[in-house]
């Protein structure tokens, strides 16, 4: 499904009508249903931002606080498969980001302080759900999504500066620590490389990366973080 990119104008008239979600933050997981009439706000940073595949009726581009987007999830049934998993994204914690990537880690020495505009902080998609079709499409992410993620919850912010959030409580899949697809990389070369040469089911790997550079940069001029800049120029350099 293609969602049309709103003008500069027309996403300042939609974020201003707005409601915030008035969801708590109650214990959801993958295979609970959605409270039925319950409005569902989904947040996508990876591939939910560029393939659409359930049914919205709005979308705001926005960033998350204090977490950042990183490839160390392992992808058994999209991006690669059992023999040879490819590597797609999941969240983590700004505070955890040294002590997950080793002292020798590009990934770890890489700042935002180097990139005009880019802040602490995840660019990505909230897409609000068609009315009516929670339930369906909750089921329907779920199993998209269930190859080690859970779910969370977050604020959403229009823009770095934005002293309050636009959205609040928006679901959210991320890959935990703890979950058996989490994976840490030695380098960012060493993900790389996976990322250059794993297929899966929904394609190459490095179209999942490509593909989410491009949305990010078609959406916002300062959405592309430090490590993913990297990241995308190691994978092209090892070609195709």
């Amino acid at each position: 499904m293609t969602v049309p990119v709103p003008s500069a104008e027309e996403r300042a008239e939609q974020i201003a009508s707005l409601p915030s979600s008035s969801i708590s933050r109650a214990k959801h997981v993958l295979g609970s249903e959605w409270p039925q009439g319950q409005a569902l706000w989904v947040f996508g940073y990876g591939s939910i931002i560029y393939r659409v595949d359930f049914p919205v009726e709005a979308q705001v581009f926005g960033q998350i606080r204090n977490q950042r987007r990183a490839f160390l999830q392992e992808s058994h049934d999209h991006r690669g498969t059992e023999e040879n998993p490819g590597r797609v994204c999941t969240l983590v914690a700004e505070a955890e980001w040294n002590s997950i990537f080793p002292p020798s880690s590009d990934a770890k020495k890489l700042s935002n302080n180097d990139i005009p505009g880019a802040g602490v902080g995840c660019w990505g998609m909230a897409y609000k759900v068609k009315s009516g079709m929670e339930q369906q499409v909750k089921a329907h992410l779920d199993h998209r999504e269930k190859d080690g993620y859970s779910i969370d919850f977050v604020d959403v912010f229009a823009s770095q500066n934005a002293a309050e959030p636009v959205l609040r409580n928006v679901m959210v899949y991320v890959g935990v620590k703890t979950n058996p697809s989490f994976t840490r990389a030695p380098s960012l070369e060493a993900t790389a490389a996976v990322i250059a040469r794993a297929v899966g089911p929904s394609g190459t790997n490095r179209e999942y990366l490509y593909r989410l550079c491009d949305a990010l940069r078609k959406h916002h001029p300062d959405a592309m973080d430090a490590y993913l800049l990297q990241l995308e120029a190691m994978v092209r350099a090892l070609g195709e």
